[in-house]
């Protein structure tokens, strides 16, 4: 492998994989059919996607848009338009994870825990009761937890529109958020987005020892959790709730579609699937064939396994605060599921603040190393873009791999700035919404373009025709999921369930639509760059955008092998024998051959050694 490839061996790439289980901490399976749904999603149409992308990043040692720029050159906007899709996500996302990391401070942050008084709320609405307050003016309905109130009201102070955003919220529920001049919400974003530069900066190999000691730390909280819920809780109130909400039920056909689609969502959501991140994964596991051929395997075994591990360990605590007089409590899924439910569970059972921190702490580990994953197939792309201008100017790589990382992190906090204001929850739904509005766009542009670099490579025939159309069948089926979603959505997203006040007006929508268009500015980008390289380079222009290389790349039978003994001639001289060491091989070792005798014969290659 050439320098600066990061290899991740088979162990870390499964301890990495384990951040795929981030999602399920607030968007677990509702119904048995949506579990089914997951893993017939995860065999029958994640299979051959995850295959291809990971097996090409890999064999190619490229990202997306190095895997285009090779055999499809005017395709090379579809890779820019999937870097800036993941962009966007983990900018709309990491606002989220710097509020997991926030609550776990809290929850430790006095005895009693901050969120579970009603003392503590100072900015709820006039017509909204705190349970436990005696107010005979606010109807039953409108009472609520105070863990929901101080979610909305202390923490986020909710306005009333996404106009008003009237600046970042002030905290004083904590002596730290008291004596500070300035809002903290905003430096908890800039502190996850400092992690991520930390991780992720130093390249590959650094961000992947990183995390493969960040993987086994999230899933050791998470099983602390889970064993003081079973061991301390009431565990037959446990076993009856998942046992309702796994049970699978046939009530209607529009209730059926809807747990299809949730587990079809679930899955696309936490998987690298059609995304920019596959290829990049595959390629910092290095030319391995094993790891190569197999890496798909580990990645859903992982998350089969590991994604079960939140919403098992939540039961015992959302069981037993529900079933034990708590008319004012409904379960819901998304970031409340999170930030005021589980909130709610621990003051109600009166669970330690360590296991309330250790949670959160968990849930932050799990979902930063999806933005250090994300932020990494970004650099790594524009990065290996760049290895070109680095060699002509002497760069040295790992500063060059800082700058990049830097520069990405300052746009992706620029981007979710507007999430930590005091109208940001209005906007993490719009964004919520409108990211997979065109997400089948994208997906049939990927699989034209995967499709085409998989099938010129010399991979066995019967391997190639197979997957191809196990690979276009998943695609096309993926799209049209993902555009009956779009008709049948009801104005919802994924993470935010739809409500009265995520209902936007007609201006807000169009916005929505914009931001989903976004992301395809980089396919005439990348057609215009196509198009400037082919002309300058002599060759046909319509064959250099099309077809690019002509030669097919080669798998070497060797990559982790020492290579074989130099083979015998066929016709010695009769002055050397076959026993003895004097026969010169060393011209037919191919090893040995001068660099361009690698390729076939071209004209201005005309003569060899041999």
């Amino acid at each position: 492998m050439s320098d600066g490839i990061a290899p991740w061996n088979p162990l870390q790439f499964i301890v990495i994989c384990s951040f795929t289980a981030f999602t399920t901490f607030f968007i677990p399976p509702e119904t048995g059919l949506s579990l089914v749904a997951v893993f017939v999603t995860l065999v029958g149409l994640c299979v051959p996607a995850l295959f291809i992308q990971i097996k090409l990043g890999g064999y190619l040692q490229k990202g997306i848009v190095g895997i285009f720029s090779m055999f499809f050159p005017i395709w090379k906007g579809v890779g820019i338009a999937a870097l800036l899709d993941l962009l966007l996500r983990i900018a709309s996302f990491a606002p989220l994870v710097a509020q997991f990391g926030t609550y776990a401070f809290i929850a430790i942050s006095d005895s009693n825990y901050v969120w579970g008084s009603c003392q503590n709320l100072q900015l709820k609405a006039l017509d909204e009761g705190c349970m436990g307050e005696e107010s005979f003016s606010i109807l039953p309905q409108n009472i609520h937890r105070p863990e929901e109130l101080f979610y909305k009201y202390e923490f986020l102070q909710l306005t009333k529109d996404p106009t008003d955003i009237e600046g970042f919220p002030q905290w004083r529920f904590t002596e730290i958020a008291r004596k500070a001049e300035v809002s903290l919400m905003p430096v908890t974003l800039a502190i996850v987005w400092v992690l991520v530069f930390l991780f992720v900066g130093f390249g590959g190999r650094v961000c992947g020892w990183i995390l493969f000691i960040l993987g086994p730390a999230a899933v050791s909280c998470l099983l602390a959790v889970l064993g003081y819920g079973y061991a301390n809780l009431n565990t037959d109130n446990a076993k009856d709730f998942l046992a309702r909400h796994y049970k699978i039920y046939f009530l209607n056909k529009d209730q059926i579609l809807k747990d299809w689609t949730k587990g079809f969502q679930l899955v696309m959501y936490s998987l690298p699937i059609w995304t920019a991140i596959a290829p990049t994964m595959g390629r910092m596991c290095g030319r391995g064939r094993k790891i190569r051929n197999i890496g798909w395997l580990l990645l859903i075994i992982m998350y089969a396994i590991v994604s079960q591990l939140p919403p098992i360990a939540m039961a015992p605590y959302i069981s037993n605060m529900i079933y034990q007089n708590n008319p004012y409590v409904a379960y819901t899924v998304g970031p409340n599921l999170m930030l005021w439910l589980m909130p709610a569970a621990f003051t109600s059972l009166g669970v330690p603040p360590i296991y309330a921190f250790i949670f959160f702490l968990s849930a932050f580990i799990f979902s930063l190393m999806y933005l250090c994953i994300g932020c990494l197939t970004i650099v790594d792309n524009i990065v290996v873009g760049l290895e070109g201008w680095i060699e002509r100017k002497a760069c040295s790589k790992v500063a060059v791999h800082l700058l990049v990382t830097f520069f990405v992190m300052c746009i992706a906090k620029a981007l979710g700035i507007i999430h930590t204001t005091k109208a940001g929850l209005y906007y993490s739904i719009l964004l919520d919404r409108c990211m997979y509005q065109l997400r089948f766009v994208l997906i049939l542009l990927l699989a034209l373009g995967l499709l085409v670099v998989y099938v010129k490579q010399n991979f066995a025939l019967l391997e190639r025709v197979m997957m191809a159309f196990w690979f276009g069948s998943s695609a096309l089926t993926c799209a049209g999921l993902w555009f009956y979603t779009l008709m049948n959505s009801e104005d919802g997203g994924f993470l935010y369930p739809t409500t009265e006040k995520s209902k936007f007006s007609k201006q807000w929508n169009i916005v929505g639509w914009a931001i989903a268009a976004l992301p395809f500015i980089g396919i005439p980008i990348g057609a215009l760059h196509a198009c400037y390289s082919a002309c300058g380079s002599g060759a046909p222009v319509c064959s250099k955008l099309c077809c690019g290389i002509t030669e097919r790349v080669r798998e070497h039978q060797f990559d982790q092998l020492p290579p074989p003994p130099p083979p015998e001639p066929t016709a010695p001289p009769y002055m050397y024998t076959y026993m003895d060491n004097a026969y010169p091989l060393d011209d037919t070792y191919k090893m040995e051959y001068d660099p361009p005798e690698t390729e076939p014969l071209r004209p201005h290659n005309s003569q060899t050694r041999i």
